[in-house]
């Protein structure tokens, strides 16, 4: 079992955290499926237009693939995530599968 969250409209400059905590051993799949780059970061400041510097950009059309489980390293297993859209507003796919 697993979840998926579809932010359809990332809108532009505007963070938004989203949980990816896992309770067990799987995959998470993220997906920029809009046309703009998209920046992640572990704190809204990070990702922020006016003070983010400590950032991942997840560049427009692409998706990444994490393995998470107790043995294998993990993107983020207790807090949420904030990812904001630059440039334009875009949308992004997060599916949390777990085994």
């Amino acid at each position: 079992m697993g979840r998926i969250v579809r932010i359809g409209t990332l809108v532009e400059n505007v963070p938004v955290a989203i949980d990816l905590g896992m309770r067990s051993a799987g995959k998470i799949l993220i997906k920029n499926q809009g046309s703009f780059d998209i920046r992640v970061g572990y704190d809204e400041s990070d990702v922020s237009a006016t003070t983010g510097v400590n950032y991942f950009t997840i560049d427009a059309g692409t998706t990444f693939i994490f393995d998470a489980s107790p043995e294998v390293g993990f993107v983020n297993q207790v807090s949420n995530m904030f990812f904001m859209a630059v440039g334009g507003n875009s949308e992004i796919q997060v599916w949390l599968a777990s085994v």
